[in-house]
């Protein structure tokens, strides 16, 4: 019988039949999810790898912002994205800031 896995669920336990013996301990079929394989990393790394991956994603969390308010100034007026070039760069990299807290790394 072949299971079909789906991403959150971690084990399976398939209830059969107990056998002539009546043991219990044959009454359930175990099917296991994969495991993660560990990540290899040094202990003097793991802060680097934490602050250059959190910088990353605050990164990318600006330029998701600022496009988004380029294309608003953009389809608003002529030439918008020019006019409200200080502002949107402003606003995008405040957003920015405060996804990237360097006080809870600590």
């Amino acid at each position: 019988m072949e299971i079909r896995r789906i991403k959150g669920i971690k084990r399976i336990v398939i209830p059969q039949q107990a056998g002539t013996t009546g043991a219990a301990s044959n009454s359930l079929q175990l099917v296991a999810g994969r495991r993660r394989k560990r990540k290899k990393l040094s202990k003097s790394s793991k802060f680097l790898e934490k602050v250059t991956r959190r910088a990353a994603r605050s990164n990318r969390s600006v330029f998701d912002e600022y496009l988004a308010r380029h294309d608003r100034s953009n389809r608003k007026k002529k030439n918008g994205w020019l006019k409200d070039l200080s502002k949107n760069v402003f606003k995008s990299s405040r957003k920015g800031r405060k996804s990237f807290k360097l006080s809870s790394l600590f």
